[in-house]
């Protein structure tokens, strides 16, 4: 069985010969990887350890999809400037100016931080749109590096509360201001989220037989309350739009879910992508198969104090106790992600070696 075939019998329903598995690598880990290892965005290495390839977007590949693309108004203008090795981005409307300050990707100020700069952001959201393009030769391209050992699924988000909370306004100010000022807030939120129903409706509409809604779920910063009353109905529109389009649903939720187990069902959602169990996460995996049901498709990412920090000749046996046979035996894909991390090729080889001696035997 080819690890296309695999991955897709997983994805139905259908048996599979053994357990699936799927490492990740950026260029953090790349570059320590033999000179032979280290092509394709990290493809060569997948087919090294004999593990699926599961592709989120072009991921380490030059191939880049344009769609949903946001535009906004003709008269904002938006500049970039570098200073004292940080990134200042600035969008200039006919109201006024937000400025984001960012070091290596991460925030040191976001745009909206009163309530001023609120009403200004929900100004640029009311004339903003997404912008559909023809990304089938993308996809083609993709598809076609990968061949037989995997799939590739769109990966595109967050929707619109984690996107306030990462990227617009912070989680402390978020909450004060939503507190503060809830109807400027609620008018904010769900200004954007009828933008991003047109997004949704984009990447339904696109080449991409599964799409992954990039949430980055956690108690840690949304709170039951705050998914209940917004977060999950913006994701079940995700789902219901991509569901209404013969598409497969997938929320990565890399953060603490458990608390939130029944309000993530409400979604309707396929799978969930990178759910973690304690103690990096808090979400054993048959956890969410007893809330959620057997058929759900889980993409558990193996935690670090198994995968980094064990020694090598102890990574096997933990195993064998993390991966119980109802796991095994479920719509299960288990993934060792290096993603901003260096990880040296070992241990994705005592991963490997576990899965050649044991990965039948669990089925």
């Amino acid at each position: 069985m080819t690890g296309r075939e695999r991955l897709q019998r997983l994805i139905q329903g259908r048996p599979i010969d053994r357990l699936a598995w799927a490492a990740l690598v950026d260029e953090n880990s790349l570059p320590s990887m033999p000179e032979h290892l280290r092509g394709n965005g990290g493809m060569d290495l997948y087919r090294y350890l004999g593990s699926e390839i599961f592709l989120l977007n072009g991921w380490g590949t030059p191939h880049l999809f344009r769609a949903p693309e946001l535009r906004w108004a003709e008269e904002i203008e938006v500049s970039f400037n570098e200073r004292e090795g940080n990134t200042i981005q600035e969008w200039h409307a006919r109201n006024g100016t937000l400025t984001a300050v960012t070091h290596n990707g991460h925030p040191l100020k976001y745009p909206v931080d009163s309530l001023e700069t609120l009403r200004l952001y929900r100004e640029m959201w009311e004339s903003a749109s997404f912008l559909a393009h023809d990304d089938q030769p993308v996809q083609d391209s993709i598809d076609a590096l990968i061949g037989q050992d995997g799939i590739m699924t769109r990966f595109w988000g967050p929707s619109t509360i984690p996107y306030l909370l990462e990227y617009a306004i912070g989680t402390t100010q978020f909450y004060y201001l939503l507190y503060d000022y809830p109807e400027e807030m609620k008018a904010l939120i769900d200004t954007i989220h009828e933008k991003e129903l047109e997004a949704f409706r984009i990447l339904a509409n696109g080449p991409s037989e599964m799409v992954t809604l990039c949430e980055n779920t956690s108690t840690y910063y949304i709170s039951p309350e705050i998914y209940r009353r917004y977060n999950m109905p913006h994701v079940r529109d995700f789902v219901d739009i991509m569901h209404a389009a013969g598409k497969t649903a997938i929320i990565h939720m890399c953060g603490h879910v458990a608390d939130i187990l029944s309000d993530i069902k409400e979604t309707g959602l396929d799978g969930i992508h990178a759910l973690t169990p304690p103690p990096i996460g808090n979400t054993p995996w048959e956890m969410a198969l007893d809330a959620l049901g057997d058929d759900l498709i889980i993409f558990g990412a193996l935690p670090a104090n198994i995968f980094l920090q064990l020694p090598l000749h102890k990574v096997g046996p933990a195993l064998d106790g993390l991966i119980t046979p109802r796991i095994a035996q479920s719509r299960f894909v288990l993934c060792p992600c290096a993603d901003g991390l260096v990880v040296p090729l070992e241990r994705f080889e005592a991963v490997r070696d576990w899965v050649e001696s044991r990965g039948k035997l669990l089925l």
